[in-house]
């Protein structure tokens, strides 16, 4: 079994059971303390519509629904959306989408891509295709936000290799950085058998945000640098959070 299929790696990968396995130590109480401070800082109408662009298998989506907003959630793995759909009700969708084609147009009042979910593709037009089908299902003064890394401290703390095991598999990990990717090859062991898969993110910088934003027609209208929405500060920083404006 492999998923080193390094040019579509986000096609053998996500969905798989060692993701969730591997991933499954996210902290919710901080995804569900990260939605409560960003309705507060944005404000939306109580009718606002709300697309999660890459939900993965919802847990955003289904914070903001709690709140009584109208959230759709669209991501490229059917694994995952066929998940989220458990949790359905009348404020709460979700459909399978590659977010570089245009979802609705005009129709969401905020558009949210959360937890490093930007930057997967072998092209850099292909981001700049995501952000300009965003731009097409903002409404006029719509938002956008994007939760990002920041690539400054990341490299400053780059962790080349390690391993774990979680469940009596063990995760070997490797990270690097080169031709302006964060790489990523995970090496499973699971009772004698092996696999291996890769994660690769473009390392987008700030000035490289604010050039597609501005191509896409959007306004940046702020920057944070973590899930208390502080400012942003470039050494230090965990995060890179941008808001901008249709």
């Amino acid at each position: 079994m492999t998923g080193n299929n390094t040019q579509k790696w986000y096609n053998s990968w996500f969905g798989t059971p060692y993701y969730d396995l591997l991933y499954g130590h996210r902290d919710e109480q901080e995804a569900s303390a990260f939605v409560a401070t960003l309705i507060t800082y944005l404000h939306p109408n109580t009718t606002a519509t709300i697309l999660d662009a890459a939900c993965g298998k919802g847990r955003h989506a289904i914070l903001l629904a709690d709140k009584g907003f109208t959230v759709t959630g669209i991501d490229l793995s059917a694994k995952n959306i066929r998940e989220a759909q458990a949790f359905e009700n009348e404020h709460l969708s979700f459909f399978k989408h590659d977010m570089r084609q245009i979802f609705r147009i005009g129709y969401f009042d905020l558009i949210c891509n959360f937890y490093t979910s930007f930057g997967y593709f072998d092209d850099p037009k292909d981001d700049v295709a995501c952000l300009k089908a965003f731009a097409a299902g903002l409404k006029p003064g719509g938002k956008l936000v994007i939760d990002f890394l920041n690539i400054y401290h990341i490299l400053q703390h780059l962790i080349e290799d390690e391993s774990r095991t979680i469940d009596g598999i063990r995760f070997t990990i490797s990270k690097s950085y080169s031709n302006g990717f964060l790489h990523k090859k995970i090496t499973i062991s699971d009772n004698g058998n092996f696999s291996e898969y890769h994660e690769k993110v473009r390392a987008l910088e700030l000035k490289q945000f604010e050039r597609y934003l501005m191509e896409a027609g959007l306004h940046l209208e702020n920057i944070f640098g973590d899930y208390r929405l502080s400012p942003f500060e470039k050494s230090s920083s965990d995060r890179l959070i941008l808001i901008a404006r249709k």
